[in-house]
Formats: C-alpha cells, sequence, structure tokens
C-alpha cells in the first residue's frame, strides 16, 4: 500500500497521505480501534497510546508522536481497514 508520511506544515503532527483521495469506510474503523471522537467526516481513533484523526478523504493526522515506524505500521492498519 503506497501513502506518503511526512511533518505537516504546522510541524505539530505528522501526516500520512495516500496517492490520490478516497473515500474511507469509518464506520469499518471505528469497529477496530478505540474511538474518542465519531463524526460523519472524521474520527478520532486511539492506537497504541497515540491520537490519531482519520479524515473520511484518506489523510490520517498522527498527534504527538515521532515514532515513524509506529506511525507507519498504524497507517498500513487503518488502511487496509478502512479501504477493503
Amino acid at each position: 500500500m503506497e501513502f506518503t508520511l511526512e511533518k505537516c506544515k504546522t510541524k505539530a503532527a505528522y501526516s500520512a497521505k495516500l496517492p490520490k483521495r478516497v473515500k474511507l469506510d469509518l464506520t469499518a474503523i471505528s469497529k477496530k480501534f478505540n474511538v474518542i471522537l465519531e463524526t460523519p467526516i472524521l474520527l478520532v481513533i486511539k492506537e497504541q497510546g497515540i491520537e490519531i484523526i482519520v479524515h473520511s478523504y484518506g489523510e490520517l493526522m498522527f498527534k504527538e508522536c515521532e515514532d515513524i515506524i509506529l506511525m507507519k505500521k498504524i497507517a498500513k492498519k487503518v488502511y487496509s481497514i478502512g479501504l477493503a
């Protein structure tokens, strides 16, 4: 699965993006992760102590995390569930 992971312009978080905009299945994602906040257009989930904002158009925002390997692993998991 192809996606990019880079620091946001604000440098406050990391962002994972797919090559093109997609529609993620937020309902499927919410069933597999610990959900903190659920709205029609995004989810805030917690995985391994990290808060992640999951946008329905495919962007993932990792709050307060510097562990690139862990973020890539979580992004793969979220995308594999949301794109199934």
